[in-house]
């Protein structure tokens, strides 16, 4: 199914009010949960740091066998982690996703281990960058001198032109201002940019509720949305942000496997699987076995403002929104870069 016709689909769906995990965007794999990092916010979505969730790992020809059930549903592969780039097996990967048919690979990553080679498999890249500050942004991750070579890594991708570039920013109440700068670093060298507040399990830190500091911030990220910037987030999702709105979560819109091949259900946030793709001849069948039929309903309470699961959600309630975004995004993932320093 075509992915104009995907949305349709989930728009007429939503608007009865039905869920169905049938027709995904994407498929997001955890290829590991190890980490070079120890990140003050990790949060896996029950209070353990990504490290310290221990799943044993796939080999790239397990994930092949993966791809090939996955890619019959959605040709958009995003890879992340932990560090995806930990994994031994990584640049295999990658081409066997391509040999069974993945169109658009994006990878999420810290930037500590990424090459010009690395990212010239993929199509676009997603760094972590939570400050310019080396000194502020090393103690929040806990590693002296990585963010000078973050810093440099990006300076090396971001005129290549292909991949696209992204970069990411976790608010912390500590932080508010450098991801200021960060917006505007992104808008001078024309780099793509997306934050999010930090969470404590499903919730938003509680130090940001309410925080003057964090409201302003936000406005600033929506007025530079506004005049057209490379903000990777819609207008709707940014002012739910503020007013910590809540939402009808769709968390299937995106499948997502975890390093052991095992399928989450209903979301990564509530850490709940229901059995490994490995051992499901079509995914399809494991939702619908553990799903009560091909149609769910979720009704979590938790509303965590996560841009995967809220920003996602509220495109599909809101066609002009998807649209818009839309064309953001293709614009956003076949522009190249130049650095401005």
């Amino acid at each position: 199914m075509s992915f104009p016709l995907k949305i349709l689909t989930h728009q007429i769906l939503g608007a009865i009010g039905k869920k169905t995990f049938h027709y995904p965007f994407g498929i997001y794999v955890y290829l590991t949960f190890s980490c070079n990092l120890r990140c003050s916010y990790c949060d896996g979505g029950t209070g353990q740091k990504f490290p310290e969730m221990e799943k044993s790992e796939l080999s790239s020809k397990e994930w092949e066998n993966i791809f090939r059930k996955m890619v019959r549903h959605s040709d958009v592969l995003m890879l992340s982690g932990g560090e995806p780039l930990l994994h031994k097996e990584f640049s295999e990967i990658v081409r066997c996703a391509r040999k069974v048919g993945f169109t658009f690979i994006s990878l999420n990553t810290n930037g500590l281990l990424l090459t010009p080679q690395i990212a010239a498999s993929v199509d676009a890249i997603i760094i972590s960058l939570d400050s310019l500050d080396r000194e502020k942004s090393d103690r929040i991750w806990n590693r002296q001198g990585a963010t000078e070579k973050v810093l440099e890594t990006i300076q090396k991708i971001a005129p290549m032109g292909h991949p696209s570039l992204m970069i990411n920013s976790v608010i912390l109440p500590e932080n508010i201002k450098d991801v200021s700068k960060v917006l505007e670093f992104c808008g001078k060298n024309n780099i793509a940019f997306s934050a999010g507040p930090a969470l404590l399990k499903t919730k938003l830190h509680p130090s940001l509720k309410g925080n003057t500091d964090y409201h302003n911030l936000i406005d600033q990220i929506l007025e530079a949305k506004k005049k057209g910037k490379r903000v990777a987030a819609t207008i709707d999702y940014l002012k739910g942000l503020k007013r910590e709105a809540k939402f009808d979560c769709q968390p299937v819109l995106v499948w997502r496997i975890y390093p052991n091949g095992d399928i989450v259900f209903p979301c990564s946030r509530l850490n709940k699987t229901i059995g490994n793709a490995l051992e499901w001849p079509d995914p399809i069948d494991a939702f619908r076995k553990h799903c009560d039929g091909n149609f769910f309903q979720l009704d979590c309470k938790e509303s965590c403002p996560l841009s995967c699961y809220m920003d996602v959600s509220f495109m599909i309630k809101r066609p002009l929104s998807l649209i818009r975004e839309g064309l953001f995004r293709i614009k956003t993932f076949s522009s190249g870069h130049r650095m401005m320093y």
